[in-house]
């Protein structure tokens, strides 16, 4: 009866934090809103979970990128976000998901900000993903790949990183580890039309709209299906 009670009492509290995040409710501007402020409050309760700092900064950087307009308001929410994952780091520097949202966040936080701040987060963001692939490489299904890779692909060459042969290495690995990736071919359709091989991008432009829908993920899906047949109307 003992032990009956005590997993009752386990169960409770996972539903208890899956409904504290509201990551299921991130496709609506009300639920991404809610889960924003839900964790930013949780942030100030427990300074010391890892676990609320990562979530914070993930659903920071949802909630900035996809529902909210006001410049100023997109720079605050993004370093609120960069400055979470940062305290996840410390909290627990041995796994993944802080160094892989502080390499968002930094990005994000960079590209608001503008240029300088952006060429100046070039650094930091490949020190994250370089701690981040220390630990698990493959970790969710190669996203330090994807992420490493536009930052080759996006930072310019010879003042900073950029390298299209090292971004299109790490395109070809983040998708042989998730071809379902849709995000993973619209940039290597982005980096092939950039190195005029255009019938390769008009390849991996198909692949990506073939994957089949996400509903659970509808914000990112309508998001880069859309990013992708503008792709194929450059072509």
């Amino acid at each position: 009866m003992k032990r009956f009670t005590i997993g009752v009492l386990m169960l409770v509290g996972v539903m208890l934090w899956a409904e504290e995040d509201y990551w299921g409710e991130r496709n609506s501007l009300e639920g991404a809103k809610k889960g924003y402020e839900t964790l930013k409050a949780l942030v100030a309760q427990k300074p010391d979970s890892y676990e609320v700092a990562w979530k914070f900064a993930r659903a920071a950087y949802h909630y900035a990128e996809n529902f909210v307009k006001d410049k100023n308001q997109r720079k605050v929410i993004f370093t609120e976000g960069k400055e979470s994952a940062e305290k996840a780091t410390k909290l627990n520097p041995n796994a993944p998901e802080g160094w892989y949202w502080l390499g968002v966040c930094l990005g994000s936080w960079g590209e608001a900000n503008g240029i300088m701040q952006s060429l100046g987060a070039v650094k930091p963001i490949m020190n994250a993903i370089a701690k981040g692939m220390a630990i698990n490489p493959n970790w969710d299904n190669g996203a330090f790949y994807n992420l490493r890779g536009r930052v080759y692909h996006r930072a310019p060459a010879g003042i900073s990183v950029g390298d299209k042969q090292k971004a299109e290495a790490d395109y070809k690995q983040a998708l042989s580890l998730n071809p379902n990736n849709r995000t993973a071919y619209r940039f290597y359709a982005e980096l092939l039309l950039d190195l005029g091989r255009k019938e390769e991008a008009a390849t991996m432009i198909e692949k990506g709209l073939a994957i089949p829908y996400d509903a659970s993920n509808k914000v990112s899906e309508d998001k880069e299906i859309a990013l992708l047949q503008a792709l194929k109307k450059r072509l």
